[in-house]
């Protein structure tokens, strides 16, 4: 089995080893929960100061050595140099001398500081109060502070750094290291949630699963199906469990039960008892702590006390928890009951199953969905009703969500349909069962062909709910002729067809650059999405992704990611994709390509897991992008090659795969071929009504040289739309294709605000050749593609491969400087360079830029200082 990978907290190790090689150097104290990495990371800092001739002598303390004097210090004893003869003390002494008068060659490390006995922490206290050797000492969190430790601390003589569980991030980067693949979404959550990013427990969780067989990796990532947690990992933590009285064992056997424990549960008896929970550590607030949970501070407290209760213990506890919390007039709290109780195999009524099943289904909980609508079904199966037919429905909606079987789902949906009573319960079934087959299948065509059959079997108010959905689909599936129909309105205000069609006109709109009438959609559902989420569970998440696209129309890219950002710190909601696709898409025109290249990545991982809106083709066409754009053509071709053929009807797919072909075609030296191919899927894009991204994919024939070709259509987008960056755009191709150097100029630092960085720096490249004979626009092309590319990655195409124009990041600083009339003497000063050095980087600055000297380069760096 191959060694357990390591995650580099570099912040944290840089830190304590620029505190022990300071001068003075300055004791650290790293302080944290069980298995959270201190004595791993003592290691990475004791190998690292190693390596630069520092002596490590390490310490280790024992809860067993603790009344024997000097026990830690022990086995050092032992080897001091002397009289074997001598007494402890006088080998104390010696090592002490040893070590004091070479205190800058050695490193202590002592592991588990709190647990030395008293001696030999008097003993280190010495060495580091008077001798000042550098120490590294750990602690637990549980283990309190006294002692010649304590006065270490109260002295300030230690530093104290707080280690934190593993991030999301860095938990998803240990096990990609682990199985050579990313872990799928479902398996990081699941690990990420039961070990709340705990180092050991994960690696011991993770080790059992692979000698018992339960690590499975196939095209979507590793699975992990995890047991039980070995028992010398849960003794790790029984012994602060074993001192809770009787009343604090019952508490903590509750809140293990429920993860989260509301403190309106707490009984008025319990209080004392929580307050001294809370006090020794073993209970903590909740994150966030205004909304009064509280959970068990450590995440293997619940493995080790559910470990110690028979199955029949553990579903009394659960009932016992599920009847204090149904008292709690609370959603979230109500649904946390009911799964305590169908976990105890305890009564509940067919509604509140059914209730359960469909809130599983919205917080993201699929499998538990399945698992209460199957428990309804068969608890309903001899009165069939309305829980019946809502059951049903839950249940295929939830196979859906996780990729169940084609055929499970389908037969899933259809026994839904049977057991719809009436035609708005059809049109429900339908509106569910299209968007599964449209976006979950890939078959938009089969889902247009089944709901236009069904409409015309419905009364107008059914039809109604199913007008929206049906004209987006239709549009995938490249029907230009539902244009129209997609904005049009449908329903009464206050109904589920009026939020379909909110959701449709915000969308449509976006894409059409009619930022006015997106947003006024966007305002009319937000009212209605929590209202009907029983029938557009997604509707917050699309009323985002229209005010995201909104924000992007509108030339507001800072606005815009950050909107993102924010939508993305739920990693585990059904809409992550959505957001790590919006993010990659910003990256990409931006020019940042090691950016845009992981998120396109994750983007398509996640949407292969959860896609409520058809977004897992443009996912790989952008990812094909991003590698074709930085030259890995094979790998591009091999995305593009996974789009299914459905994939490739939705002009979103057809606009960015046309990106990905260009590319590939410039990298093939076959720029006539790329405009050709953006200019062909613009023109459709158009007759589809994307003219946002038309104009966006038109942009690319703009960078390769390929302005005149474009303009005309940029032209249209631009007349038939109020967005500013396609007007922004349209701008900019006709410029370029006149050849206008000062005009693209113009229009630039606009785009540029709208994180269109790749085109701007292009362009502004070609511009340098259009210049002529005008020696200041020439100059003035040079620094902006200059300071452009600080930040674009530019693509080597045909029309700039001639040009360098780049700054390195020292003739930035040097240039800057100069350009502030600092003088070559004061600017190698501060850099700590020679005065010719300086002068050799600023006649480099003024052969790329064009320019003769400080004066001019003053006056054309002006804006950047």
């Amino acid at each position: 089995m191959p060694p357990w990978p390591l995650v580099a907290r570099t912040d944290v190790l840089d830190s304590l080893i620029g505190g022990l090689t300071g001068s003075p150097s300055r004791a650290q104290l790293l302080r944290g929960a069980s298995g959270v990495g201190k004595t791993t990371l003592a290691a990475s800092v004791a190998s690292t100061l190693v390596a630069s001739g520092r002596t490590v002598v390490p310490i280790v303390a024992l809860e067993e050595l603790r009344s024997v004097p000097l026990g830690a210090l022990a086995p050092l004893l032992a080897t001091a140099r002397g009289d074997t003869a001598s007494d402890v003390g006088t080998r104390l002494n010696e090592l002490m001398a040893l070590v004091g008068r070479h205190a800058r060659e050695y490193l202590l490390v002592v592991d588990d500081a709190p647990l030395l006995d008293e001696a030999s922490a008097a003993a280190l206290y010495q060495l580091v109060r008077v001798f000042g050797v550098p120490t590294l000492l750990t602690a637990r969190d549980e283990h309190p502070m006294t002692g010649a430790i304590a006065r270490l601390l109260h002295e300030d003589l230690v530093t104290v750094t707080e280690l934190a569980e593993l991030t999301l991030d860095e938990t998803r980067t240990l096990l990609s290291r682990r199985f050579s693949v990313e872990p799928r979404p479902e398996t990081l959550q699941h690990l990420y949630e039961r070990t709340r990013g705990n180092p050991l427990f994960l690696r011991e969780l993770v080790i059992e699963a692979e000698r018992a067989g339960r690590v499975h990796v196939d095209e979507h990532g590793a699975t992990v199906e995890t047991a039980n947690v070995p028992a010398h990992v849960l003794e790790s933590v029984s012994g602060r469990l074993r001192v809770l009285t009787d009343e604090q064992r019952s508490i903590v056997e509750l809140v293990a039960v429920a993860q989260l424990w509301p403190r309106a549960a707490v009984l008025e008896s319990e209080r004392n008892a929580v307050i001294d929970l809370l006090d020794s550590g073993v209970l903590v607030p909740a994150e966030p702590a205004e909304a009064g949970y509280l959970h068990l501070a450590h995440s293997l407290y619940a493995e080790a006390i559910l470990a110690r209760l028979s199955a029949v213990e553990r579903a009394d506890r659960r009932r016992t928890a599920a009847k204090r919390l149904l008292r709690i007039d609370e959603e979230t709290v109500r649904f946390t009951a009911l799964c305590l109780l169908f976990d105890a195999q305890g009564e509940i009524a067919a509604d509140d199953l059914v209730w359960a099943a469909e809130r599983a289904h919205r917080v993201g909980d699929h499998a538990r969905a399945v698992q209460l609508a199957d428990r309804a079904l068969r608890d309903t199966r001899d009165q069939l009703g309305p829980a019946t037919a809502r059951a049903a429905l839950a249940r295929a909606v939830a196979l859906s969500a996780i990729r169940g079987d084609d055929v499970e789902v389908d037969n899933a949906f259809a026994r839904a349909a049977e057991l719809a009573r009436d035609d708005e319960a059809r049109a429900r079934v339908e509106l569910r069962w299209g968007q599964h087959t449209a976006f979950r299948a890939h078959d938009p065509a089969a889902a247009v062909a089944r709901a236009t059959a069904l409409v015309a079997q419905l009364d107008h108010v059914a039809a109604d709910l199913l007008a929206p959905d049906l004209a987006k689909w239709r549009l995938m599936a490249g029907d230009a002729s539902a244009v129209g129909q997609a904005l049009d309105r449908a329903g009464a205000d206050d109904s589920a067809a009026a939020l379909g069609s909110a959701l449709s006109q915000a969308m449509m709109s976006t894409m059409m650059g009619r930022v006015d009438e997106a947003r006024a959609a966007v305002d009319a559902g937000r009212p209605l999405a929590d209202r009907f989420a029983d029938v557009q569970p997604h509707a917050g998440d699309l009323l985002d992704l229209s005010t995201f696209l909104v924000h992007v129309a509108d030339g507001r890219i800072a606005d815009a990611r950050s909107f993102a950002e924010g939508r993305r710190l739920t990693p585990f909601a059904d809409s992550a994709g959505i957001w790590s696709y919006a993010l990659a898409l910003v990256a990409l025109h931006s020019g940042r390509l090691s950016d845009a290249a992981p998120l396109a990545a994750l983007a398509v991982q996640q949407l292969r897991w959860r896609d409520f809106t058809g977004l897992v083709g443009p996912a790989l066409a952008l990812a094909a992008t991003v590698h074709a754009q930085r030259g890995e053509l094979d790998r591009a071709r091999d995305l593009l090659a996974q789009l299914a053929d459905a994939h490739r009807d939705d002009v979103k797919v057809v606009l960015q795969t046309a990106e990905a072909e260009a590319w590939i075609a410039v990298h093939d030296s076959q720029p006539e071929r790329a405009v050709e191919v953006i200019a062909t899927a613009v023109g459709r894009g158009l007759e589809l009504g994307h003219l946002l991204l038309a104009s966006l994919t038109a942009s690319v024939a703009v960078r390769i040289g390929g302005a005149s070709v474009v303009e005309p259509l940029t032209a249209a987008a631009a007349q038939a739309s109020s967005s500013a960056l396609t007007a922004a755009i349209a701008e900019l191709a006709s410029a370029a294709a006149r050849r206008d150097a000062a005009g693209v100029i113009a229009v630039v630092p606009t785009l540029d605000r709208a994180g269109l960085g790749a085109v701007c720096h292009d362009a502004v490249a070609q511009a340098v050749d259009w210049a002529g004979d005008d020696r200041m626009l020439q100059r003035r092309a040079r620094v902006m593609v200059a300071d452009l590319a600080r930040v674009v990655e530019a693509v080597r195409t045909s029309a700039s491969a001639r040009l360098d124009f780049g700054l390195t990041e020292r003739e930035w600083l040097i240039a800057q400087a100069a350009a502030r009339r600092e003088r070559s003497r004061e600017i190698a000063d501060r850099l700590g360079v020679s005065v010719r050095t300086v002068d050799n980087h600023l006649a480099s600055v003024y052969r790329k830029l064009g320019i003769s000297g400080r004066g001019e380069l003053e006056e054309e760096l002006r804006e950047q200082l």
